[in-house]
């Protein structure tokens, strides 16, 4: 096994645990993406059915306003149609007032008519709202049809009646004779008879239905207040939605009060009213709200509970693995150097061959002995010979990890290093480093070679893509150990392979 393979094995359990939370992490996500999107699906139910309800009911008031005007304008035309009659106009006054005006006023709502004459004054009542010979020429009811006959019904802005002093709206048609005009029947219809229809609706906490001229004059409006009445608001962005379009639906402030509401808006027939349903949303959309910030707290308690087991159990994991990795180091280190074990060392030889073959290069194989050591423990005890094995395996390591090999301990005093890529000739140099570095470190013995502690070292090469196998370039640096040995120790030898010979 390589340094880049125990890096990669030592990194894998890591890996693994970081990615626990991350997964953790992107499933409380989605589950949060989920929750948004379910949320904002509500509110836009929530939404249309607050403008399913206002166009409803804005339809409906709007045909009922239209149903009475109209009913008030067949009357005005009526009226219109008699006046033109000479026997009607030759009749005394309180009789021709009775024919004119008998049953035109039992509709609900409708307040007084009137007749005038081409100079606006007054020829004919259904209620005594002055002396005959009276001028409404300064009214806008009257002048709207002088020189003009295409207005049709009229409906004029609200205004206090003279004789009840309430609020009401007048409705005219251009009177004709011979096509030239000759005055303007006139009828009233009363403000308080549209607030009273409003107010039995049921639209809502904060709502109101308005009913506005299209010159944005408001007209009535339900809840009353009498300051609304009259006034003028057509200057704002909503009203100009309304203005621009027969009907339809949207969020927006008031034209009246400013505050946000749904708006729902109907033409009123082909008069120029707009009939308008304002729904608060205030009252739906807390609940909403209400509901989306209890299930939001909850779904966070949950999202953080999960996240902290998550962070527990990768700790968890963490603590698992570091213990497996230390138990599979200690399973494959020999405990007394720190080198491979000879468990660790004949699964990596193979390995190493293996990669040797797919690369063609060689494989150098060393094999080690501390010389006289038997001898050194016998002189100076265990515990220092301990010590000695030591020093020997880490000038072994530190040579082999340069080079990118493995060096491990055989067994007693004996190790072996593998070096790739490299070799008899080069693997003679790396031993010879190796037996120069273990014997300056001048560890005093005196039974050894030269007075100091020594290695002899045994090198065997081999091209695995020549054939062979990865036992027998071993047993050739055993046999090369064993020459070393045999000519004096503190010297490294090498017996060529066939393979190398081969070569």
């Amino acid at each position: 096994m390589t340094a880049a393979t125990r890096r990669r094995s030592d990194l894998a359990p890591g890996a693994g645990r970081g990615a626990l939370p991350a997964l953790t992490a992107l499933v409380l996500l989605a589950i949060c993406l989920v929750f948004t999107f379910v949320m904002a699906a509500w509110h836009r139910d929530v939404g249309r059915v607050l403008s399913a309800s206002g166009d409803s009911i804005a339809a409906a008031v709007a045909g009922e306003v239209d149903r009475n005007i109209e009913l008030l304008d067949f009357s005005l035309q009526g009226v219109a149609e008699q006046w033109d009659v000479p026997d009607v106009q030759a009749l005394p006054p309180r009789l021709r007032d009775t024919v004119l005006f008998d049953g035109a006023m039992r509709a609900p709502g409708f307040g007084m008519m009137m007749v005038l004459d081409r100079d606006g004054r007054l020829v004919a009542r259904s209620v005594d709202v002055g002396e005959l010979g009276a001028s409404f020429a300064d009214r806008d009811y009257f002048r709207v049809h002088v020189g003009n006959d295409d207005v049709g019904l009229y409906v004029s802005k609200p205004f206090r009646s003279r004789v009840s002093d309430a609020w009401v709206v007048a409705l005219s048609r251009r009177i004709d004779d011979d096509d030239a005009f000759a005055g303007v029947a006139v009828g009233t219809l009363d403000v308080a008879y549209l607030t009273k229809l409003y107010a039995g609706l049921h639209v809502g906490d904060g709502s109101a239905v308005t009913l506005f001229r299209t010159d944005g004059t408001v007209i009535t409006r339900a809840p009353l207040d009498e300051g609304d009445v009259g006034m003028f608001a057509g200057g704002g962005d909503s009203f100009n939605r309304m203005r621009a379009a027969r009907d339809g639906t949207f969020e927006g402030a008031s034209p009246v009060d400013g505050l946000p509401r749904v708006i729902s808006f109907h033409r009123v027939g082909d008069l120029p009213l707009i009939q308008a349903v304002e729904v608060a949303g205030e009252g739906p959309y807390s609940a909403w709200w209400r509901r989306a910030a209890a299930i939001a707290g909850l779904l966070t308690l949950l999202c953080f509970g999960v996240l902290g087991l998550s962070l527990a159990l990768a700790r968890e994991l963490g603590r698992r693995a570091a213990a497996e990795a230390e138990l599979r180091r200690l399973a494959s280190t020999d405990a007394l150097t720190g080198l491979a074990n000879r468990r660790r060392f004949d699964a990596a030889l193979p390995e190493e061959w293996a990669r040797a073959a797919a690369s063609r290069e060689p494989l150098a194989v060393l094999m080690v002995d501390a010389d006289s050591f038997k001898a050194y423990n016998d002189l100076f005890g265990h515990p220092a010979g301990d010590l000695v094995l030591q020093a020997i395996a880490a000038r072994l390591d530190e040579g082999a990890r340069r080079r990118g090999g493995l060096a491990g301990r055989w067994g007693g005093e004996e190790f072996a290093v593998t070096i790739p890529g490299c070799d008899e000739a080069r693997a003679l140099r790396v031993a010879e480093d190796l037996r120069a570095a273990v014997e300056g470190l001048a560890l005093p013995h005196p039974s050894g070679v030269g007075g100091v502690v020594t290695i002899s070292v045994g090198v065997a090469a081999a091209r695995p893509a020549a054939g062979g196998a990865a036992r027998d370039v071993l047993a050739d640096a055993d046999v090369a150990l064993y020459r070393a040995k045999a000519e004096g120790r503190n010297r490294c030898r090498a017996r060529a392979s066939a393979e190398v010979r081969a070569a």
